[in-house]
C-alpha cells in the first residue's frame, strides 16, 4: 500500500511539472525568457506562483526543465530503453520522433532555443546539462555498433552531430516551407531518406567496403 501511495504522489508531481512546463513554453514563445515571469507562467498553467518553486529552483531551473521535458524526454527514452537491434529501425524511430516533436511543439520550442543561443551562459548551460547527455548516448550507440563490427571505424563524435544537423535542417525545410520542393517529399519519405543515408554511411559492407578508414 505504501509504494501505491508513493507511486501515486510520483504521478501527481510529474503532472503538475509538466503542467507547470506547457504553462512555461507558452509564456516563453509568446514573450521570450528574459522578459517573462513566473507570475505570468503561473497563470498561464493555472496554478499559484509559489507552486512553481516547488517543483523548479528558479527560472532558469524551469527553462532547462521544459527543454529537457519537452525537447528531450521521449528521445532519451528511445536511445536507453533497448532500442531495436536493426541500425535502420533505431535510427528511423529517432527521425520520427524528432519529425513529430518539431510539427506538434516547434512553434513553443523554436523562439527560446532561439533566445537561449544569443545568451552565452545559458547556452553553455543548455548545452552541458541537457544536449550533451543526449548526444553522448547516440556516440556510445554508434561506438557500440563499431565495436560490435557493424558500422565502420568512423569518430562517434563527428557522425552524432552529421546526423543531428541532417534532422535540423531537413526538417526545417519541410516544415517551415523553406524549400517549395520539400512540398512534394511526405514526411514518412523524408525519414526513410535520411535513414537510409545515415545508416548507409556507417554500415560495413561484407566487401570490407569502408574498412579502409582504420588504415
Amino acid at each position: 500500500m505504501q509504494d501505491s501511495g508513493s507511486d501515486f504522489k510520483e504521478q501527481v508531481a510529474e503532472l503538475r511539472r509538466k503542467q507547470i512546463v506547457m504553462g512555461a513554453a507558452q509564456v516563453f514563445a509568446e514573450k521570450g525568457y528574459h522578459r517573462a515571469t513566473t507570475k505570468e507562467i503561473a497563470q498561464a498553467a493555472g496554478i499559484s506562483e509559489g507552486t512553481i518553486y516547488n517543483y523548479f529552483g528558479n527560472k532558469r531551473e524551469l527553462l532547462l526543465g521544459m527543454i529537457e521535458m519537452l525537447a528531450l524526454q521521449s528521445l532519451k527514452g528511445i536511445i536507453t530503453n533497448q532500442p531495436p537491434a536493426d541500425p535502420k529501425e533505431f535510427i528511423t524511430l529517432i527521425l520520427r520522433d524528432r519529425y513529430n516533436l518539431a510539427q506538434e511543439r516547434g512553434y513553443l520550442i523554436a523562439p527560446i532555443l532561439a533566445e537561449v543561443f544569443t545568451d552565452d551562459e545559458l547556452r553553455q548551460e543548455a548545452y552541458q546539462k541537457i544536449a550533451m547527455p543526449v548526444a553522448a548516448l547516440l556516440e556510445q550507440y554508434i561506438q557500440t555498433q563499431i565495436d560490435a563490427g557493424l558500422f565502420r571505424p568512423v569518430n562517434p563524435i563527428i557522425a552524432t552531430r552529421m546526423f543531428i544537423g541532417a534532422i535540423i535542417i531537413n526538417f526545417s525545410m519541410k516544415l517551415a516551407n523553406l524549400d517549395p520542393r520539400y512540398e512534394t517529399i511526405s514526411a514518412d519519405k523524408l525519414i526513410d531518406e535520411l535513414a537510409s543515408l545515415f545508416v548507409g554511411m556507417l554500415i560495413k559492407h561484407e566487401s570490407g567496403e569502408g574498412s579502409q578508414g582504420s588504415a
